[in-house]
C-alpha cells in the first residue's frame, strides 16, 4: 500500500528552523516504513503536541511524530 501526503505542516520550537527539512523527510520514511495492511483515505490529520527537546537527534523526533500519527490514525480506524 502507498501512503500519499499532500501537505505535511509542523511547527517547532524556536531554534529548529535548519532542522524542520531533515525531520519532515525522516517522518515520511517512517511512515514508508511502516506494514499497511489495509487501505485509509483520510482528508486531515490533526495531531496533539509532540515535546521535543532540543538536544534530541532529528530521528527520535521523527519517530516520536510517526508513533503519534500511527496513534491517531489507529483510534480513527477503531
Amino acid at each position: 500500500m502507498t501512503i500519499e501526503i499532500g501537505h505535511l505542516s509542523l511547527r517547532l520550537p524556536q531554534g529548529f528552523e535548519s532542522r524542520a527539512n531533515t525531520i519532515a523527510h525522516q517522518i515520511g520514511a517512517g511512515l514508508d516504513r511502516q506494514n499497511w495492511n489495509r487501505s485509509i483515505q483520510m482528508d486531515r490529520l490533526t495531531l496533539p503536541p509532540v515535546s521535543v527537546s532540543p538536544h534530541e537527534e532529528d530521528n527520535a523526533i521523527a519517530q516520536r511524530v510517526v508513533a503519534a500519527i500511527l496513534q491517531e490514525i489507529e483510534g480513527r480506524q477503531a
